[in-house]
């Protein structure tokens, strides 16, 4: 499960990396705590090219933040949202959690380049309107394993333009999978992360401002 996220990158960086054209007015001023029922930054495709908006994290009416991508086309509504209504929701990292010693520690995951990258997502259509975004997760590779047992589906950017581009279920279906371990990176960071009042830098700084990476299982 991804139940926190970050999105720090400069404008002009996310605006380059995600190839975006054209832009709503959005907020992408630094986020390190991007919490459930948070506004997301999002890239949609439009006959123009990509767009960038704003969509409300978590699907109307239960608010699901994360969607199991193995399981999402046994559902009708989820099964049309991946045909229809798929989006990247961008960030540069995401925290996952593991229990050590009855406690729950804060893990905080990101590319090795700290280039901003993008969460495979579905947006669909609340009851009053409310458009809401999911992120879709798989199971960990070899780095996120170490702390949990889902990851979310983080695309490069060949993955990004089929997902926002394909139209075929089979190839969408292999999009979803782990990202390359050798990419990414984790270390442990504070509790500041578990509040949603805590919005700030020191979310990502290493536990005891120390790096120690994440190693993956023996």
């Amino acid at each position: 499960m991804c139940g926190r996220f970050s999105r720090s990158s400069p404008a002009d960086v996310i605006l380059e990396e995600l190839g975006v054209m054209s832009s709503a007015a959005v907020d992408l001023r630094p986020r390190y705590n991007v919490c459930p029922g948070d506004d997301v930054a999002a890239v949609v495709q439009r006959p123009e090219g990509r767009r960038l908006g704003t969509l409300r994290w978590g699907l109307a009416p239960r608010g699901q933040i994360n969607l199991r991508s193995e399981t999402l086309t046994r559902n009708a509504p989820w099964r049309e949202a991946l045909q229809r209504r798929r989006c990247l929701i961008v960030a540069d990292g995401f925290y996952e959690w593991s229990t050590e010693q009855a406690a729950r520690v804060p893990h905080f995951f990101r590319l090795k380049s700290h280039r901003p990258f993008a969460f495979a997502g579905i947006w669909a259509r609340g009851p009053e309107a409310q458009v809401g975004a999911a992120i879709l997760t798989c199971p960990p590779n070899e780095v996120v394993a170490a702390v949990h047992d889902r990851m979310p589906v983080v695309l490069d950017a060949e993955q990004r333009a089929a997902w926002l581009e394909e139209s075929d279920p089979v190839r969408l279906a292999k999009l979803l999978r782990p990202c390359d371990p050798n990419a990414i990176e984790g270390y442990p960071v504070s509790t500041l992360v578990n509040s949603a009042r805590n919005d700030t830098a020191a979310c990502v700084r290493p536990a005891g401002g120390t790096l120690r990476l994440v190693a993956p299982p023996a």
